[in-house]
């Protein structure tokens, strides 16, 4: 009797338990929770918690509270110079109005492809009225925010319950079949720049090394001049001084002019045959030659004193004026550098 009334109890439990887990429901803070009578929606809750619904005739659907993504294959766009890209975005949304979201698409699949028709056409419109180069240029940006608003200016519109956080290119880039072209075209355009900063560069090198041979020609033909001056005043001091001392003993000056004439006319090995009575046997043999022996002690040989060289003859140049006579050699374009 105990175990016949004993099933039914059991049987009010199961049905309690059934019938409280379909009454109760939870919401975490990762999700908008709908609850759906007969496929209308009765209440909206999106504060994590415990709420209680109608058993088996409520259900209930969770929709995802955070940013999504949607990333889309890489599609390829004209530019506005009429120029193909290739352009890989991504874009990232949230829901933000769950009925809203629920009546216009229902599941996150389904706003994705609808989200993805939007922005490529957007992005198609914007990048139709761009040129290639902001495309590959931080001009991209801006062009970016301009199709997050488009975008969300048609969600908003179109009454989808989403608001559309970013829209990012993760690459722009030409069509593989045209790179091959554009970087060839590219290597020879950076050719032709290499070879001209070369050309200025050789042109350059030129002109500094016609400047470098024109002045150190000028230093030279000036360092000549001042050599030929500077040996020309030496040379007249050489004669000034010899006529100097020729002036203050003629009679020696010429004795020892002979003797340097005959050590060069003759050399070591030459005969001569001369008459004895020629001026230069009398002076090989000294007949020739005043001896103080040969002078009677009453008369006497007169000595006139020597005289100094005067000191304008033998003054030498100074230092000052060796740097005077280097600085007119410098040309005014080296002394302004030094």
């Amino acid at each position: 009797m105990a175990r016949i009334l004993g099933i039914p109890l059991v049987i009010i439990i199961a049905a309690v338990a059934i019938i409280g887990s379909q009454s109760i429901y939870t919401v975490d803070e990762t999700n908008h929770a709908i609850v759906l009578q007969f496929q209308e929606i009765q209440q909206v809750n999106s504060d994590p918690g415990l709420y209680f619904k109608l058993p088996f005739i409520q259900q209930i659907s969770y929709l995802d509270k955070r940013i999504l993504t949607s990333d889309t294959r890489p599609q390829e766009y004209l530019t506005s110079d009429e120029k193909r890209i290739v352009v890989d975005q991504v874009t990232r949304w949230r829901i933000t109005n769950p009925a809203q979201f629920f009546v216009a698409l229902r599941t996150e699949s389904v706003a994705r492809d609808r989200l993805d028709t939007l922005v490529l056409a957007e992005l198609r419109a914007q990048v139709a009225a761009s040129p290639y180069d902001t495309m590959i240029s931080a001009d991209r940006d801006l062009i970016m925010e301009t199709v997050k608003q488009g975008v969300q200016l048609r969600v908003t519109e179109s009454g989808l319950g989403v608001d559309i956080t970013d829209v990012r290119t993760k690459r722009a880039d030409l069509p593989i079949e045209v790179q091959a072209n554009v970087f060839a075209r590219m290597e020879s355009a950076r050719i032709v720049e290499a070879e001209r900063h070369r050309k200025q560069g050789e042109q350059k090198a030129n002109e500094i090394t016609a400047e470098t041979d024109r002045l150190v020609t000028i230093m030279q033909a000036c360092a000549n001049r001042v050599a030929e001056e500077t040996r020309g005043a030496g040379d007249a001091a050489a004669i000034a001084i010899f006529a100097q001392a020729l002036s203050q003993d003629p009679e020696f000056f010429t004795f020892v002019r002979r003797l340097e004439a005959y050590a060069k006319a003759f050399g070591p090995n030459d005969r001569l045959v001369m008459s004895t009575g020629s001026d230069f046997f009398k002076l090989l043999t000294g007949e020739g030659v005043i001896r103080p022996e040969n002078v009677s002690s009453t008369a006497s040989l007169e000595v006139e004193p020597i005289q100094p060289l005067s000191g304008d003859v033998t003054k030498s140049i100074s230092d000052a004026e060796v740097e005077t006579l280097i600085l007119q050699c410098i040309p005014e374009v080296v002394q302004e550098i030094d």
